[in-house]
């Protein structure tokens, strides 16, 4: 997960074009005749998705468990001194690991996985932290997402909670499924993952977005004083002026500079 620079708070590409060149590192060239699917890359008017019977269920989970496991034995080889950056893009069976994973989840309901199988999709999604491939297939599919998000919480996996996390600010949900669940993922160890929960509370416009932005304010931490301005300013907050006046003399750089971006805003696009 990349830090710094214009991608602090987001960590990852903005424009379709900085999402391809991100998708070709996984995936390989992407040419004009393809695109991501739910399942992964498929040749244009050939799809290739297919609509099976329940009996599947064993296959596609058997499959899924498969492609996981030979991600895992090839990442066991990677020297752990060079495991930077997008070191997992060099894995060449990605299209793979993406087809299986879709068709898992198409074969059956979360209250059949087992604690192993959540194991390995928490894995595989904390994997795919770059591209977030994966993330949009759980997103399709919003049962399955909140199902595996109320399992996450304490897993290892820190990759896979920051992503279900800022995927639980869909307002597709209601505020009673998803709100009490990120305001844990909020309290998480991880800053990263606090972050991300803080940020996907104010998309949703929650009323709890005010109090936990103060408390991310009170930590001290640049990035999350600057998450808790971006919460007010989501939310429209009276407390916003006054906390863009403490970031100007907290004075750090990263901090400084979003506030004046905020500031700089029209007042329009504080509510959008």
């Amino acid at each position: 997960m990349p830090q710094g620079g214009p991608r602090i708070f987001y960590g990852h590409p903005t424009t379709r074009h900085q999402a391809d060149a991100s998708l070709s590192l996984c995936y390989g060239p992407i040419s004009s005749g393809y695109s991501i699917s739910r399942i992964g890359l498929w040749k244009r008017d050939q799809t290739i998705m297919t609509d099976e019977p329940i009996a599947y269920i064993g296959g596609a989970q058997a499959r899924f468990v498969e492609a996981v496991l030979a991600f895992r034995r090839w990442a066991d080889h990677y020297p752990v001194g060079q495991r930077s950056g997008e070191w997992e893009c060099d894995y060449g069976e990605w299209p793979a690991i993406t087809t299986t994973f879709a068709a898992f989840l198409d074969s059956g309901v979360p209250q059949h996985w087992s604690a192993p199988i959540v194991e390995l999709l928490l894995y595989i999604l904390a994997r795919d932290n770059e591209v977030e491939v994966l993330k949009r297939e759980l997103m399709a599919k919003p049962a399955h997402l909140l199902a595996l998000a109320r399992l996450a919480p304490h897993s290892p996996e820190r990759d896979a909670r920051w992503q279900l996390a800022d995927a639980l600010g869909s307002d597709e949900f209601a505020a009673d499924e998803v709100e009490p669940l990120l305001e844990q993922f909020f309290h998480d160890a991880d800053e990263y993952v606090s972050r991300r929960a803080l940020l996907a509370l104010a998309r949703r416009r929650s009323k709890r977005s005010e109090t936990l932005a103060l408390r991310a304010w009170s930590t001290e931490h640049e990035y999350q004083r600057m998450a808790a301005l971006d919460a007010l300013s989501a939310v429209n907050s009276p407390l916003l002026p006054s906390y863009l006046d403490l970031a100007q003399r907290d004075g750090r750089q990263y901090l400084v500079n979003f506030a004046n971006s905020l500031r700089a805003k029209p007042a329009s696009e504080g509510s959008e």
